[in-house]
Formats: structure tokens, sequence, C-alpha cells
């Protein structure tokens, strides 16, 4: 069987048991095996338990070998000592794919690295799979199945994740819901004792639900491989990778960790943009990223037009997009003489533009959208500024029904402004990045649906903005569609 057969039973298994199923709230056998009760569907779903009859509701077999179908998916969450037992059982009841959750192997030494080696070796002579050893587990939203256990529903999306590390993926997953995003697979790969990155990302590759694949990692296996696969793959779908262990404490973490090898920053950085493979430093901007692959056009260069709500923002931007290598050109005459209409005359006169105490409005980010001197346009601030006013205190309790009507009808007119722009983006080819000092939970409100289901969230910071841009303007050069500098 090629790749894509082989994880199809990973991902959309007609049957799946868990090995040392277990009814104490809070073990893994336990977590496991009621997530995957939660989206049974049509599966048969099975408890295997050696000491108690049943589990959770269902018939707990004392052996996998007890179970009277087939099974295609085995989650194996037994003590290490237990493990080649189970998997000569998996072997022997042909099952296709093994997910070990159990730990304590590979990360830990030599002693744990041979029993890991062994169960590995009993697998492959039996033709199965193997998922981990110590890893988190993973998920189809397409499939409806799941064995990770800690995380709310995910949405349907195009987003899948491939991560080395357990937790670091919890937070990647959780900061993608806060976006807005939809994932379509996650897979934690932990130590990657028979499957690694590279196979995964072979399966993603043919994946339909998939158009961006995001991966943390702590080191690479089959450098070589991952090279051709990648540069395969970014040709059609962007891979944006987190790449820990840049120092030389953090490599040695990394080792101890998922048993991974850790190379040179300096070799990963070139491999990367060899094959482009974007590479970003921090777990949120992997998603601040995604989130921009899927609704932005991709720059034809690196040219920013900036539109600042206030002096100290317009120097900020300014500061932070040259770090990033950006270029802020001049505004056209033609959109000087347009904005010279719409301003007073304290106006910056200039990119960045500064209104200079007047409104940030639509009405000068247009025509900023439609000059030929910019491939970019930050927007900072003037943008779902009504979603703020909703918890204004200053506002007298007489007004407060004129002050909520005021705001819905602000609200009216700025979600036809926002379809204006986005249709303006995609007649000019122009990436627009919103940037809004609105936070928490005033993050609501039909302006931030509207922004969000058109993946347009905007970035909390100029940092942010900044840097996800540059990585937009890097894969877009990679792929040709952007003038190299």
């Amino acid at each position: 069987m090629n790749i894509k057969e082989q994880l199809d039973y990973l991902f959309n298994p007609r049957s799946a048991a868990v090995i040392g199923a277990s009814s104490v709230f809070g073990k893994w056998g336990f977590n496991i095996l009621g997530r995957m009760l939660t989206c049974k569907g049509d599966r048969e779903i099975y408890a295997i338990n050696n000491k108690e009859s049943e589990v959770l509701g269902l018939k707990a077999y004392k052996s996998l070998l007890e179970v009277p179908g087939p099974v295609d998916l085995a989650v194996l969450t037994v003590p290490f000592q237990a493990l080649a037992q189970a998997m000569q059982d998996c072997v022997q009841k042909g099952v296709k794919v093994a997910i070990v959750i159990t730990g304590g192997l590979a990360e830990v030494g030599e002693d744990g690295e041979k029993i890991e080696r062994e169960i590995v070796a009993i697998a492959r002579r039996g033709g199965i799979r193997v998922v981990g050893p110590n890893c988190l587990g993973h998920f189809d939203t397409f499939s409806g199945f799941y064995t990770v256990p800690f995380l709310p529903q995910v949405k349907k999306g195009s987003i899948a994740l491939i991560s080395q590390s357990g937790n670091s993926s919890q937070s990647i997953l959780n900061h993608g819901l806060e976006m807005g995003l939809g994932f379509s697979k996650f897979i934690s790969s932990g130590n990657e004792g028979d499957l690694r990155f590279v196979d995964y990302l072979e399966y993603l590759e043919q994946d339909e639900k998939t158009d961006v694949i995001l991966g943390y990692v702590e080191g690479i296996r089959e450098g070589r491989r991952f090279l051709e696969v990648a540069t395969r793959i970014t040709k059609k779908k962007p891979i944006v990778i987190m790449k820990a262990g840049r120092s030389d404490i953090g490599a040695r973490a990394a080792r101890s960790h998922s048993a991974a090898l850790a190379g040179s920053n300096e070799v990963l950085d070139a491999a990367f943009k060899q094959c482009g493979v974007l590479r970003v430093d921090e777990l949120t901007e992997m998603v601040d990223v995604a989130v921009a692959l899927l609704g932005q056009p991709l720059p034809r260069g690196r040219r920013v037009g900036v539109l600042a709500m206030g002096g100290g923002m317009a120097v900020m931007a300014a500061d932070a997009l040259r770090k990033e290598g950006l270029e802020l050109p001049h505004l056209s005459a033609s959109t000087m003489d347009t904005i010279n209409t719409l301003l007073s005359q304290r106006w910056s006169r200039g990119n960045p533009v500064d209104p200079a105490g007047d409104f940030v409005s639509y009405h000068i980010l247009w025509p900023m959208i439609e000059d030929d001197n910019f491939d970019s346009v930050i927007i900072i601030g003037g943008v779902a500024m009504t979603s703020s006013f909703a918890g204004w205190a200053g506002i007298p309790p007489s007004m407060k029904y004129d002050a909520a009507r005021l705001r819905r009808g602000m609200e009216r007119a700025e979600v036809g402004n926002l379809n204006k722009t986005i249709e303006m983006m995609k007649k000019h080819r122009k990436t627009v990045i919103f940037v809004t000092m609105i936070w928490g939970a005033k993050r609501q409100g039909r302006i931030f649906r509207k922004l969000r289901q058109n993946y347009l969230e905007p970035y909390d910071t100029l940092e942010k903005a900044a840097r996800v841009l540059a990585r937009l303007v890097a894969y877009s050069e990679y792929l040709g569609v952007a003038r190299r500098g």
C-alpha cells in the first residue's frame, strides 16, 4: 500500500480499539476512549482491558485477539513494559495503523530507545504503520474522527497541522480557533519511531481537503527526502513551519523531548528557503501566516502603503516594515490628489498616510489599493471601531438607546465598505493587512464576523502584521508571482 492508502486507515478507520482502556477519569485510556465514543458514528469501537469486564459502557475484552470483528486502528495507552505484547497482538489481529500514546521511550535514553526499536520492528514485520510513540493523538474533521482528547470541537477547514510536540499543538489549535480557522487534519507525531514528518507531508500533499500545511518540528529526519517532497508540495500548497531549538540549549532540549536530531539553523534556513517552506519563530505566528495565506492575494512585490491612525503608529509601522525588508514607496500623484480632497491640510502628505487627527476611513484606503506604486496596504486602526463603542462607560443612560441604534447603523455601513474592499482586493490583486487595537471580548459583532469569515482577522500589533506580510512576499517571490527586489 502507498502512504495514502495506509494513512486513510488512520484518519477514517472502519473500526478502532483502545488497548489500555480505562474507566478511571483522567487516565489516557479513559480520555481517548471517551473522545472516540463522542465521534463514533458508524464505526465499531472496542475497549481492551485485562482486568475489567466493562469500560465506559462497552464490553471490555482482555486481549485484542478476543475482539470478534476486524480492527483497522489501535490506540496503545499501556505502560511501556506491555507495549511489545500489545503490538504483537495488533500484528496477529491484522491492525493497519497503531497510535502509541505511551511515552518514556527514545526521548529518555538508551533503554527507552531499545523498547521503541523493538515495538517498531514488530509492527514493521506485521505491516503496521506506527504513529508516535510519545504522542497525543490525531483528528480528521471531515471523517469526524478524533483520538486527541483535550480539544473543543474543531470546525472543518483547509488547514492541516503536524506537530512533534503534543502540548505545543494545543496552543496552535486554540489560537487558530480564536482566529476563525477551521482545520482538516491534525497529527501529533511524537518520537516518529516509524511514521515521520515527511510521511505525513506526503499524505497531505494528496489530501483534497487540505490547502495549507502547518508544522511544529524539533528536528527533521530524512533531509533529502524532505527537500524533494516539500519542493513538490509548495508549488501547490504553502507549508509553514516553526522549527524549535534555535539556540544550543534549545537544540539539546529538542533532542531530549522528541528524540529528534536538531540540525544547524543556518542549514535549515537555507533548506527551507530552497524548497519554499515559510519558517516562523513563534507558535502564534504560524496561525497568523495561515490566516493570511487563505484570505489574501499574494503580493506582487515588496512595496507597501501604510494608512495609520496617528503619527506614532505610522512611524512604528515604517520601522517594522523596513526591519522585514519591505519598502515604502511614495504615493502616486493621483492618489495624493484624491486624499487631498478627503483630509484636511494637516495630513502627512506621504507614505505612511497619517490623517493628523481626521478619521481613518475606507475612502482613504480605496485609492491606496488602486495605487500602482503599492503591492500591499496595511491599515492601522479605523476598522471595526464601532465594536468598541458598546463598552463605553461615558454614555449617559438617557442616550444609550440612541447610541446603540447609531452603532448598529455604523456597523451596517462598515459591512458594505468591507464588501467593497474585498472586491477591490480581488480586482487589483492587492494584499490588505488589517491592524486593530481592539482586543478580547470586544472582537465581536457583524464586522468581526465578516472579517473572520473572509480570513481577514486583524492583527493586534504592527510587528505581527509586518512579519506576516514579509512571509507572504517571500512565498510569492518563490512562486514567481512577485518581482524580486
